[in-house]
């Protein structure tokens, strides 16, 4: 009851205020306003955080007040605690330039972040979960210019410093001699290439979207342990009839080299294979992909349905049909913000093994 009770006023806190007018950096600002600064409260609920509350702020300006059609751009922090004793402070920033030649990217965050790891493979049984806790320090700027209409290609460079890392002795992180256990620092640069006709940042009923990015960790650069990554995501909007939309994402991600546990490609949490906690199989190589049908239905109300499938693996050809997880959910939708159509999502996610309740902003891809 209590939890219930929660829920509603966060909900209602949402709606009254319309405090989220500028999570993201995507046409906030009026026509007649050239900045704003906002400052709000915010609550979310995953099987990785339980319930955590938070607050925000953010400042909103255009590069250039003369081009209408120009994004608007935004820094915000946000500091966030939670009920497994999480605590994260972030710097975002997405900045558009002058006709949107250039795009820059950057993450900043310290948390202090008590997980869990069921060690590493595809099988891992259940009875290996190991708790963990650790303090890190990430820093992850990217700068993207135009090539040609929606295509970029941009660098970034990633560093990690993670310390004061704690786990059981003669557990699963000494039996499978897991890197990273000790901390360390990680640092690589890296190239992208984006593809983006999304007709909307937050929630799309139309368009493709797809990211290739390769990164390189080096000792160096300043990185305690050498790997290289590659990540592909794509996706897929399709309007079907009245007020609904077919989504479809696929990602992959392959690394190769001494990858810390932080790094490894991990099956789960909010964004795909909703149902599956964060990590729950963790490997070199991870592919996954999941569907979901979003329904309008009245005022600002919506309901969604959606399925996933995904797998880790140590190499791309080891893969098998039989080592194949599925998930299964649905949710509500409230839409906090109409103009930017920003949604307040409640999804539970089943899996073979394991359910959540997740309670975040914005869609999950």
């Amino acid at each position: 009851m209590a939890r219930h009770r929660l829920l509603w006023i966060f909900l209602f806190s949402l709606i009254s205020s319309d405090i989220l007018a500028g999570i993201s950096a995507n046409d906030t600002l009026s026509d007649s306003e050239t900045s704003r600064f906002l400052v709000f409260p915010f609550g979310i609920r995953s099987p990785e955080t339980k319930w955590g509350i938070g607050l925000a702020t953010a400042f909103f300006f255009k590069a250039n007040q003369k081009e209408t059609d120009l994004r608007t751009s935004d820094v915000n922090i946000v500091a966030l605690a939670t009920q497994k004793q999480q605590l994260v402070l972030v710097l975002n920033a997405v900045v558009f330039s002058s006709m949107e030649k250039r795009i820059l990217r950057m993450q900043t965050s310290y948390s202090y972040y008590p997980d869990k790891t069921w060690g590493i493979g595809n099988h891992s049984p259940e009875d290996s979960k190991e708790s963990y806790d650790y303090k890190q320090f990430f820093f992850n700027p990217q700068i993207l210019h135009r090539l040609h209409k929606n295509l970029y290609l941009g660098a970034s460079y990633e560093f990690q410093h993670i310390h004061d890392f704690s786990y059981t002795a003669g557990g699963v992180f000494d039996s499978q001699h897991i890197a990273g256990k000790n901390g360390g620092k990680v640092g690589g640069f890296g190239l992208l290439l984006t593809w983006d006709k999304r007709n909307n940042a937050y929630s799309p009923s139309k368009g493709f979207f797809a990211e290739l990015n390769f990164t390189s960790f080096d000792r160096e650069i300043g990185s305690d342990y050498g790997f290289t990554t590659l990540t592909f995501d794509i996706r897929k909007f399709i309007p079907w009839r009245t007020n609904s939309v077919l989504a479809l994402q696929g990602i992959y991600k392959s690394s190769e080299g001494n990858i810390p546990i932080r790094n490894l490609s991990a099956l789960g949490g909010p964004e795909i294979m909703r149902g599956y906690y964060k990590g729950r199989f963790a490997d070199k190589s991870y592919s996954a992909i999941q569907a979901e049908w979003r329904q309008y239905l009245f005022w600002r109300m919506g309901v969604v349905g959606f399925v996933g499938a995904g797998e880790v693996s140590p190499e791309l050809d080891q893969y098998s049909l039989p080592g194949i997880h599925f998930t299964y959910g649905c949710g509500l939708r409230l839409m906090i913000k109409e103009r930017e159509k920003l949604n307040l999502r409640i999804d539970y996610g089943w899996s073979k093994e394991s359910h959540g309740l997740y309670v975040m902003i914005k869609e999950a891809f």
